[in-house]
This record gives C-alpha cells, structure tokens and sequence, in this order.
C-alpha cells in the first residue's frame, strides 16, 4: 500500500512539476515517513472529503509539506518559541506538528476543515506520542472562521492552505491575538503565495529557503 502511494505521489509531482522535484520529492518523502514514523504521504482533491463550514472554495487540494522544507524552517527557530504552542492551520494528517515534535515542541494544536484529515492525523500524532509521552496535542475538526488563537501561540505553521479571501481573516486573527496579548509571534509559511498580505501588516522575513524554484518556505515574524 505504501508503495503504490510514493509511486502515484511521485508520478503527480513529476507531471505537474517536472522530473527533478519529483525524483527530490519522493526520495525526501520515503525517508521522512521512515524517519518519523508516520504516514501522510497522498494528495487530495478537497471534494473527496467531508468538509466543516462554507469555505470548500476558498480552500486547496491536500498536499503534505515538503520534509525538506518543514526540517529546513524548524532547525532555524529559536528555542524558547518551543515552550509555546506550534498551531498549525489546515494540518492535514499533521506531518508538520509530528516533525515540529521532533524539535522540540511539547504542545501542538491542528486544525482542518476536512474529517478524514484530522482522522489520519490523530492517527499519526498518536504515534509521534509514543515516541515523546510528554508532548500534548489538540485536533480541531473546524474551519478558520471559528479559530480563536490562543496567547500562549507561538507558532503559525501554513502550508498554502486557502485562498487570499480566507489569508486575510487569518491575519486579521493573528493581529486581534497580538493586540489582546502582546508578543513576539513567529508564521512559518510553506508555499507563501500571498506573503505581500503579511509584508501589509508589518510581518518581517526572518529567513527564508527555496529549492528548485518551487519548494520555498519562510519564516516570518511580528512583535
């Protein structure tokens, strides 16, 4: 079963994105599913699931974040942000919260509007649990009209997960939170198609990684 899934990812990605990231993809993705002992290698077409709410529109296909991109971003944060909550926003099966409990993350919150999503990520933080018994997670079956973004959230996670309509009452969120309960906040935005959106409200670019022109994530801050 695993197999046929890396061959049907690779031959997705290859298709749509050429045979050099789809050889670098699916080697990354065969040894971070080994490595971190779970399984959120697929891609999905949002109508295939059940979704919470009225956003199907406004949202994207399912497609895990790069481990190379996750790993790249996580390995350059400070360590006090680990003491906070990682929240990560359209978690799909949660790859991002399992490797950000990898380093060093106790405390992980998902949220997704798709059922079958948060199933298979319950599933594979369950496992990640094993491995670290003191780490404690939360999976939000909802859409982001009803998140609420708690003051010990440290970290943001995106992975490009819905269209600039919902991007900007994600941000209008984040800043709501930091007015309430000032703090530095960190945004780790995988795939940053509306990252002018965040540069408008006075977010930062603290680092950022690219890779064949496509695989490019960055890390954003406000204070």
């Amino acid at each position: 079963m695993k197999l046929f899934q890396y061959i049907k990812y690779f031959f997705y990605i290859a298709v749509n994105w050429g045979l050099r990231i789809g050889l670098f993809t699916i080697y990354s993705e065969v040894k971070g599913e080994k490595k971190y002992k779970i399984n959120s290698t697929s891609f999905n077409n949002l109508s295939d699931f059940n979704i919470k709410g009225d956003q199907l529109k406004h949202g994207t296909e399912y497609m895990p974040v790069s481990y190379f991109t996750i790993e790249e971003i996580l390995s350059r944060l400070p360590n006090e942000l680990k003491k906070g909550i990682f929240l990560d926003i359209g978690c799909g099966k949660g790859r991002a919260m399992c490797v950000a409990a990898h380093f060093g993350f106790t405390n992980l919150q998902g949220i997704d509007f798709a059922k079958e999503m948060i199933d298979a990520a319950e599933i594979n933080l369950k496992k990640t649990k094993e491995l670290f018994p003191g780490m404690q997670y939360e999976l939000s079956w909802s859409d982001v009209s009803n998140l609420v973004i708690e003051k010990n959230v440290s970290t943001i996670f995106l992975f490009n997960p819905f269209n600039q309509k919902v991007m900007e009452m994600l941000i209008e969120k984040i800043n709501d939170s930091l007015l309430k309960f000032p703090r530095p906040i960190y945004v780790l935005y995988a795939s940053p198609q509306y990252i002018e959106l965040f540069y408008q409200q006075g977010f930062d670019v603290l680092f950022r990684v690219k890779k064949f022109n496509y695989l490019e994530a960055v890390i954003l801050k406000k204070e």
